[in-house]
């Protein structure tokens, strides 16, 4: 396990998804972390291949990951590496060859580790990089957003990025131990949840997941599957449900099996298993919401009758894994706007990293949530697109 830095732990909580080379245990050691999407990470695990990649643009060195969870969309993540102790830490890690390589989700969260060996030409790609001192140290200027930008349009041709051209790269496949789990437990007032990414009950995992994002904004009124007494009979309500004096907050979680099903199947299937997961989250939360406003008895999963305020509209929220931009999402978009004019309740499609975003814009408070939900609501009925992105006001540079 490996704690980060004061400087690295900003800097992961500021990106969506990046690496850094680094020092650990007092630099005795090396280690790599790497922030990626949770459904990449359990691609990793179940042996899904990855490859590390650099390219230089004058003094400005790039570095990335390539994750191919999907046979014909891999997933490819990159910055600039602009401190020393990075500079410092990579070419030594060259040198020897072997190191740990941590991998952190959208929370932050450190899921699996393994050792790794630099299988490649030492020499070579020690050449290829320079000397430390040689490297760029500094801010995140237009040279280095440039240099960036020419990095992964050649990673990937398809990314056009105005004046970017093609750098030379450098391309690295380690060879992977076997993965180990690190076993994450979060404690909450009224639940506890133990979250390990290997389950084979993934939709669970990935309810607890989304619980513990929320604890904190909602440590006394977050629940994980409470019940619904319709007549005389009782039924789960939704799959993770909090509250506060102005507002209720809907979650169906979907997630993409990776674990049983594997990685094998291309962005097609992907898109179109994520979809029918979508479409039928909208119906679940359809028939939630109009129980929740009919007035209907609310339970906790303990049998405790909810106290909640029913005259606010509830935000209803579609949670996936990742949100992916292949294919047609019309229809989607169609049945989101008909859901709302159907119960007056507001309908969201977002996927963790999109959650965890406005959560860290919100600063525990239930009240900021709210605000920004709505307001990600009235963007979407303006534009007809799910394809939104929150940006903290104050986000670090790559």
């Amino acid at each position: 396990m490996h704690i980060p830095s004061k400087r690295v732990h900003n800097e992961m909580k500021a990106e969506d998804g990046s690496l850094w080379y680094v020092p650990a245990n007092g630099g005795k050691e090396l280690a790599l972390l790497i922030k990626m999407p949770t459904n990449s990470i359990k691609a990793l695990i179940s042996g899904c291949s990855m490859s590390l990649t650099f390219g230089k643009h004058d003094r400005i060195l790039c570095r990335g990951v390539k994750i191919q969870d999907i046979p014909d969309s891999s997933v490819s993540i990159s910055g600039v590496q602009k401190v020393l102790e990075e500079h410092y830490a990579l070419i030594r890690a060259l040198k020897e060859i072997t190191l740990p390589i941590f991998l952190f989700n959208e929370m932050d969260v450190c899921l699996a580790w393994t050792n790794a060996k630099l299988t490649s030409d030492s020499n070579k790609s020690l050449d290829s990089i320079g000397q430390p001192q040689e490297l760029y140290v500094g801010q995140f200027t237009d040279e280095a957003s440039h240099a960036l930008d020419c990095f992964d349009f050649s990673l990937d041709k398809t990314r056009i990025f105005q004046g970017a051209h093609t750098i030379p790269i450098l391309e690295i496949i380690p060879t992977l131990e076997e993965w180990r789990v690190v076993k994450n437990i979060f404690i909450g007032n009224h639940e506890h949840h133990t979250i390990d990414i290997d389950e084979k009950n993934e939709g669970e995992i990935f309810e607890r997941i989304i619980w513990a994002t929320l604890e904190s904004v909602f440590p006394l009124t977050l629940y994980k599957c409470p019940q619904v007494k319709i007549g005389k009979k009782t039924r789960e309500l939704t799959d993770v449900f909090s509250y506060y004096t102005y507002g209720s907050f809907f979650i169906e979680a979907k997630d993409l099996s990776v674990i049983n099903a594997g990685y094998s199947r291309d962005i097609v299937r992907c898109t179109a298993g994520i979809q029918k997961q979508v479409k039928r989250a909208i119906c679940q939360l359809i028939g939630a919401s109009k129980a929740f406003l009919r007035g209907e008895t609310i339970f906790d999963g303990e049998g405790h009758e909810l106290s909640i305020e029913r005259n606010p509209p509830p935000h209803c929220i579609i949670l996936i894994t990742e949100l992916m931009h292949y294919g047609d999402w019309k229809n989607i978009e169609i049945e989101l706007i008909n859901a709302m004019q159907e119960t007056g309740a507001l309908f969201h499609l977002l996927d963790l990293r999109e959650l965890i975003t406005i959560l860290k814009g919100c600063s525990g408070k239930a009240e900021r949530l709210d605000y920004h939900l709505i307001k990600r609501c009235e963007m979407f009925v303006k534009t007809k697109s799910i394809f939104i992105r929150s940006r903290p006001k104050s986000s670090l540079h790559k």
